[in-house]
């Protein structure tokens, strides 16, 4: 595991359950030797991974020591807090906060919001200069980059909507410019409920020094004895160095439409807002065709409802109360007359960097489903089983080494199947498999030959006598009932009597009030003999000693004998080839 990464795997946690596969929106995962670990490279941080990992085995970094080493070596560093706080935190005031925040040690507390106040005026001068283009050469588009994981995303898998992407940088990278500009010496700790903004912060040339997530965050707090809901403000416990406007509506899906739509209201453009990976990706389809007048702008954020929904909030739920909250702090920054930031913004262009996706022959592709037993199209259920969404997505994981074969549900059902069959033939009891209904499910040739020619015959015709009634088979089919009740036993241990024969049988469930084995073998005939002597003398011997060692000063050498005796006989039956006269003997 690789604990740089913003997301890595507990290997030893890791359970090959391959939820991680079927739920990553970039299957952005490589299995090896059963356990799933995060392909950095491929990975746009969304952190979907490590919400439904069932095992918690999906971790993230944890960049809060990073912020203590800040404080105690650095002179002065700044809190960065997103504008999702405000839904984060509800019924705490802000000052409350600020107040608790810089208890931790950091010399002031700004919101990010600021920045965002920032990108949303060099956003509208974007869209105004695209609409006033003349050329039709490129469409008139461009897509919001306040989120880095919707950045990552288009820059790895629709690397052709790459040019449409805003010059302007995220919120995050604006504060923090605007914060260094202010104060030079400053340091910038982010924290918000985005994993990605770890990478980011990472990928910033030291324009945020660290990343952490509110879950961390509370964390710290705890750890430092601090409740916000107590901490009892001074003068100085604001933001600073103002409180940020509009920008604070950019945590809800339409929030920066809002902002964005405060500078160009005269403008003839389309607003359009999504939410949710994977309805972006559908929403991204046949962009590139667009050939309207207007300008479209498209807010994108990855997490469904907006960063008040973060993979690292507190709670991924009850959007409409998180909405509702962040409004409500809105309101309360314009009744403040809270003004938006004036900064130069400098523009950033990030070249695409296309996930790579290689693409195999068909003959390759034909030779990895064989390998998983998929022979011809007809095999290729598409059950997603595996994580991937068709046969052939799963095929070409195989050839590049990021999926096993036993990833394939139906391929290791089928293995199971074959090598359950393969036992049950080789086994020299009679053995046989019965549903509720006491129908058989499978049986065994040797099953059939104790039953007679006439079983024999219908084996022959349909093996395994699959839905054969085992009332008519069997004349002792109730032991079946007995241990498929619901309060029935495990197992029932019996001596049979078949016609002639005398069956010593096993019958137990393996699946309660579902199915039910049995495993059958002739006691008459003479090898069995044999052995059920052999294995009696065995318990003889065994029973004793445990009384030699209880009470051996009263067995004395009468124990020695009685051991000797049976070891003989054990002796003489375990030899092959010795005649009746023994056993008549032994009786």
């Amino acid at each position: 595991m690789d604990h740089r990464q913003p997301v890595y795997t507990e290997t030893a946690a890791c359970q090959d359950c391959y939820k991680c596969v079927r739920e990553c929106p970039v299957k952005a995962i490589n299995v090896s030797s059963g356990r799933a670990s995060v392909v950095g490279e491929l990975c746009v941080l969304c952190g979907h991974c490590v919400e439904v990992c069932p095992v918690g085995a999906k971790k993230v970094r944890s960049d809060v020591e990073r912020a203590k080493a800040l404080l105690r070596l650095r002179k002065r560093v700044t809190l960065s807090l997103a504008p999702s706080f405000a839904a984060e935190f509800p019924g705490i005031a802000p000052e409350r906060l600020v107040a608790a925040l810089r208890r931790l040690g950091f010399a002031a507390v700004s919101e990010t919001a600021s920045g965002a106040d920032v990108v949303s005026h060099a956003t509208a001068t974007e869209l105004r200069a695209l609409a006033a283009r003349e050329d039709i050469g490129r469409a008139r588009i461009l897509l919001s980059t306040a989120c880095p994981v919707v950045v990552d995303y288009v820059l790895k898998y629709r690397p052709t909507l790459a040019p449409f992407l805003s010059a302007s940088a995220s919120p995050m990278l604006a504060h923090a410019r605007m914060l260094k500009a202010a104060d030079p010496g400053t340091a910038v700790v982010f924290a918000g409920p985005c994993i990605a903004k770890k990478r980011e912060a990472d990928d910033s040339s030291g324009e945020v020094e660290a990343a952490i997530t509110f879950r961390g965050l509370r964390s710290w707090m705890r750890e430092a004895g601090i409740d916000p809901a107590s901490c009892e403000p001074g003068s100085d416990d604001r933001f600073s160095p103002v409180r940020a406007s509009r920008g604070v509506l950019y945590p809800v899906d339409g929030g920066m439409i809002a902002s964005v739509k405060r500078h160009v209201h005269d403008l003839e453009a389309h607003f359009i807002s999504y939410s949710g990976l994977v309805e972006i990706e559908k929403a991204l389809d046949g962009l590139e065709s667009y050939e309207g007048r207007e300008p479209i702008f498209l807010e994108l954020l990855a997490c469904e409802g907006g960063c008040v929904n973060g993979p690292r909030c507190e709670r991924r739920s009850g959007t409409v109360a998180k909405r509702l909250g962040v409004l409500e702090y809105a309101r309360g920054a314009r009744e403040e007359g809270a003004t938006e930031t004036h900064f130069a913004l400098p523009h950033r262009r990030v070249a695409p960097a296309p996930a790579s996706a290689p693409h195999y022959p068909e003959e390759r592709l034909r030779e990895a489903l064989r390998q998983v037993g998929k022979h011809s199209p007809a095999d290729e259920l598409n059950c997603s089983g595996c994580g991937y969404d068709t046969c052939r997505a799963f095929a070409a994981a195989l050839i590049s080494g990021r999926a096993e074969r036993t990833m394939c549900v139906s391929y290791m059902r089928d293995l199971a199947q074959k090598k359950a069959e393969a036992l049950v033939r080789a086994m020299p009891s009679g053995v046989v498999v019965a549903d509720a209904e006491l129908r058989v499910v499978e049986c065994n040739e040797n099953f059939a030959r104790l039953l007679g020619p006439e079983a024999v015959t219908a084996y022959e015709a349909k093996p395994g006598l699959a839905g054969a009634e085992l009332e008519k088979l069997l004349p002792f089919s109730e032991l079946f009932e007995r241990v498929l009740a619901e309060d029935g036993p495990e197992a029932l241990e019996r001596d049979l009597r078949l016609g002639e024969r005398v069956l010593h049988g096993t019958v137990f469930v393996i699946e309660r009030g579902a199915y039910a084995g049995g495993v059958f073998q002739d006691v008459t005939l003479p090898w069995i003999q044999r052995d059920r002597i052999v294995a009696q003398a065995k318990t003889v011997i065994d029973k004793n000693l445990r009384t030699v060692q209880r009470i051996a000063y009263l067995l004395g050498e009468n124990a020695a004998d009685t051991e000797s005796i049976l070891e003989s006989i054990i002796g003489s039956f375990s030899q092959p080839g010795k005649g009746r006269e023994q056993e008549e003997a032994v009786r």
